[in-house]
């Protein structure tokens, strides 16, 4: 959530930056910015929150912005970081400005002639010359442009105009490594609800008693629904005699049972099929039956009601028929599964 809230600030540093004509960034440039620059400003100290926020996430930006330079008119020679992520100059006053005997107002265009580069001499009265200068005059690659073009922003790559908040949250976030469940939790006859509590339980998150002992909350590690167990994620959902008189039945409507002792190796089975469509409506049953479990184990542990196992697989069975009465997929999949469509035909007339 972090990262997607910075994602968000980033969208609009961008719609600053490009002058979107929206309300916001257009206040912004002609109230807050007026004729300064944005990549080089100093945070004020009086600036609100998300201004604040907006101009400290340059740094993270300005990593994977780049430009395509057409005419060069609309681009800052010195304080747009259009060389390689990085402003020539950090001040109206830079040395490097100076050196070269041009303004600071001069735009890229001042050293593009006749469609060609040409980089400004060191004024030969500058002995000892700004390293990044020299450094700028020494590597340019005098990057390829169009002189009848107009010059854009991008955003890693992609252009500006298309970047949505998905875009910069892809470039900024931190990977971790793929998991091999994942396919299992995010399949076509998803319901992204249950889909979201499934992945908790997969990430370890559910606060099941065991883990609440862990952190010093709970003093009991009784299983709510068989009053027998330890309250762990795989006795919850795979062990305990309640929860897997449900299960094993639920699998058998579409022909399937229960292998492995843990939740992930059921899913990393059901996945693994070869007949896909039978696996993925399996995978669809236990989504159901794991967040509509878990409901009735909190109902059991703050005393708001009891449903015997019988009731609770009614209810998980009436979720799985509206799933898939409601998915165009199944419907157009499912017409050439004669062998399916006889073992489901007892679900339907539940």
């Amino acid at each position: 959530m972090v990262e997607w809230n910075k994602a968000q600030l980033i969208g609009h540093l961008l719609r600053v930056v490009t002058r979107s004509n929206s309300l916001w960034p257009r206040w912004v440039n002609e109230t807050v910015l007026k004729n300064k620059h944005f990549w080089t400003l100093n945070i004020p100290t009086d600036c609100s929150w998300i201004w604040r926020k907006v101009l400290k996430l340059r740094c993270i930006a300005i990593q994977f912005v780049s430009y395509s330079i057409g005419t060069g008119n609309s681009v800052s020679l010195w304080f747009d970081p259009w060389w390689g992520g990085t402003c020539l100059a950090a001040l109206h006053s830079s040395p490097i400005i100076s050196q070269c005997g041009m303004h600071a107002n001069d735009l890229v265009s001042k050293i593009i002639c006749s469609g060609t580069w040409c980089l400004p001499a060191p004024n030969a009265r500058h002995h000892h010359l700004d390293p990044l200068l020299q450094h700028w005059l020494n590597t340019f690659d005098f990057l390829a442009f169009n002189p009848n073009g107009l010059d854009s922003m991008l955003w890693d790559g992609l252009v500006t105009s298309k970047v949505k908040t998905w875009n910069i949250w892809n470039s900024i976030r931190t990977r971790g490594d793929t998991v091999n469940w994942h396919g299992a939790i995010w399949h076509k006859l998803r319901i992204n609800r249950f889909a979201h509590h499934e992945w908790f339980l997969c990430h370890g998150r559910l606060n099941t008693l065991s883990r609440l002992h862990r952190f010093g909350i709970s003093e009991s590690q009784q299983c709510f629904l068989c009053i027998g167990g330890r309250e762990t994620d795989s006795h919850l959902f795979v062990h305990c005699p309640y929860s897997r008189w449900i299960l094993v039945r639920l699998l058998l409507l579409v022909d399937l049972s229960v292998v492995g002792n843990t939740w992930i190796d059921l899913l990393q089975h059901l996945s693994a099929l070869e007949d896909k469509l039978r696996g993925v409506l399996g995978l669809c049953l236990l989504q159901i039956f794991c967040y509509h479990l878990w409901r009735e184990r909190n109902a059991r542990a703050h005393n708001s009601g009891i449903l015997g196992p019988s009731k609770l697989m009614d209810c998980i069975t009436r979720d799985f028929i509206a799933r898939l009465h409601g998915s165009i997929w199944f419907s157009k999949t499912i017409c050439n599964r004669v062998d399916l469509l006889s073992s489901l035909s007892p679900v339907f007339r539940i």
